[in-house]
């Protein structure tokens, strides 16, 4: 009697970033007889983190182009990160900040808000009154539960401003925000999908700031791709294989899953985990086809732009002159042809755990600053660093920069963010497992979607879904360890009303002895 053959694997995973190696990771935590593969496209793991080797103050050391902060309330990573022996180190920021919004003069401040005009402060503050509410608003877990959801999954981010702000220099602090959270434009974004994506940290505050509790408290000691490097040392090298993007998952048969590769490998199993990035995933072609909700789902889906730097220096003379090394800008002008605008949108000080100095930053409008020609974009750069921390910017130990539209079997980062009207029509095709594939990454967590722990949380998920399918009597009233760290929740951060209070308060108080000054001198 002739007998079913038995697949290679009991779980093939998808994809080599974070989110991928996780679910692997997890998977063997909970069931160690478990056979599980990774294929991963390209040839190197950790997906949209990147960790490079530059010389710095001390010789050879180690820098992000890729995802790189965590924080105390993303408690998935934090959890992962301990199980690895992986330390984290503080992202700096004493000192005085710098700004270039509105009419371009270079300005400092010194709280978590931007030094505006009195109206612009007010407008960027009711503004954010008016986001905080309608997040309050949306459900972390299905957005479409929210009162207003159809009429904000119909509107744009830009429509959002638009409807609720008056000055340009609000808009312009909205639009670099928005820009770093998702590498996406204002008007590209559903304000559904904005207000979701900041219920899932929490608060606005969180997301955009890098103090007391916020997105960018702390950094990887090392790495962040080091994460990545010790899962697969725990997973096995031998079971992690480099350079074999999946193009057909067949899951027409009942008894396996028939996964092809580039180079005409073949490999079965019981299970997926795809954790591709949604457009890289929709470019698998299936057997049978994927839901409709799947196919509508990944083409609203597109991937964010972002275009990072960093620049190595003998020492940290930003520290010396009492500067954080955080600038916000939309650019300011621009001395290249092709260019509207300069090439800085965001820096920060990235001061090594092994004290060498550097500055980590974004290109501001990456999408023109891509097509200039490397040696002139760098000096560009350079030029406007000096333009804020002085002639020492422009003398560099070394220099890196990644655009991740460039990087294969990504062709984009930070996320891949959702159009209007995916939500509302398509959001059960994000997680609802498609027969025996279940969907990992970061875009399909319920927390901190978009960073590192988001990553973490998702591959949980997925494994967990996956624990469920291939051992019946795994106890469904047991509390994992997902379920524990998913009641934890992302912390609430200070209130930064007072700083508000006090901002406003002086700028009210500088108002009025001002005119009484006028006044007096007129007399």
């Amino acid at each position: 009697m002739a007998t079913n053959p038995q697949p290679d694997y009991d779980v093939i995973v998808i994809g080599g970033g974070l989110s991928g190696l996780t679910s692997a990771y997890y998977l063997l935590q909970n069931k160690p007889d478990c056979k599980v593969l990774v294929l991963e496209a390209k040839d190197r793991v950790g997906g949209r983190t990147l960790t490079v080797q530059l010389q710095g103050s001390h010789g050879p050391d180690s820098w992000d182009l890729g995802g790189q902060w965590i924080c105390r309330s993303q408690h998935h990573i934090l959890w992962l990160m301990g199980q690895l022996g992986i330390d984290s180190t503080p992202q700096w920021t004493q000192g005085k900040k710098l700004m270039k919004l509105g009419d371009n003069k270079r300005r400092t401040f010194s709280s978590s808000i931007p030094t505006l005009p009195f109206l612009s402060l007010l407008d960027l503050y009711f503004f954010m009154r008016k986001v905080e509410k309608l997040v309050q608003t949306v459900p972390r877990d299905d957005p479409r539960l929210a009162p207003s959801a159809e009429d904000l999954d119909n509107i744009t981010v830009e429509n959002l401003v638009c409807q609720n702000t008056w000055t340009t220099a609000t808009k312009e602090v909205i639009e670099t925000a928005a820009a770093i959270i998702s590498g996406a434009r204002l008007r590209e974004m559903s304000a559904l999908y904005f207000l979701h994506y900041i219920s899932m940290a929490g608060s606005l505050r969180e997301v955009i700031e890098s103090e007391d509790g916020a997105g960018q408290e702390w950094k990887v000691r090392g790495g962040a791709q080091n994460i990545s490097i010790a899962l697969v040392d725990i997973i096995g090298k031998e079971n992690v294989l480099l350079e074999e993007p999946v193009t057909l998952i067949d899951q027409s048969r009942k008894d396996f899953i028939t996964v092809v590769t580039g180079t005409d490998k073949t490999f079965t199993c019981q299970n997926i985990i795809c954790a591709a990035p949604v457009h890289c995933a929709a470019a698998i072609s299936y057997k049978p086809k994927p839901p409709l909700t799947r196919i509508a789902l990944s083409e609203r889906m597109p991937v964010g732009h972002i275009f990072k730097f960093v620049v190595t220096y003998k020492t940290a003379f930003w520290r010396e002159a009492g500067y954080s090394g955080e600038v916000v800008s939309t650019g300011g002008a621009s001395s290249v042809e092709g260019c509207d605008t300069g090439p800085i949108q965001l820096v920060y000080d990235a001061l090594t755990g092994r004290t060498s100095p550097a500055l980590v930053g974004f290109y501001s409008n990456s999408r023109q600053w891509r097509d200039i020609e490397p040696e002139t974009r760098k000096a560009a750069l350079l030029e406007s660093l000096v333009e804020f921390f002085g002639p020492e910017a422009g003398q560099p130990v070394d220099f890196a920069e990644k655009d991740w539209a460039l990087e294969p079997y990504n062709g984009g980062c930070p996320v891949n963010f959702m159009s209007p009207g995916a939500i509302t029509l398509y959001f059960d095709g994000l997680r609802t497992p498609f027969d025996r594939v279940h969907w990992a990454g970061t875009e399909t967590a319920t927390q901190w979607s978009g960073f590192l722990n988001g990553a973490v949380q998702a591959g949980m998920r997925a494994a967990e879904e996956v624990l469920r399918e291939i051992t019946p009597n795994r106890q469904k009233e047991m509390t994992t360890i997902l379920e524990k760290l998913d009641q934890k929740r992302p912390a609430k951060a200070p209130e930064s009303g007072t700083k508000w209070i006090l901002m406003i308060g002086a700028l009210v108080v500088g108002l009025v002895v001002t005119g009484v000054v006028v006044k007096r001198y007129n007399r």
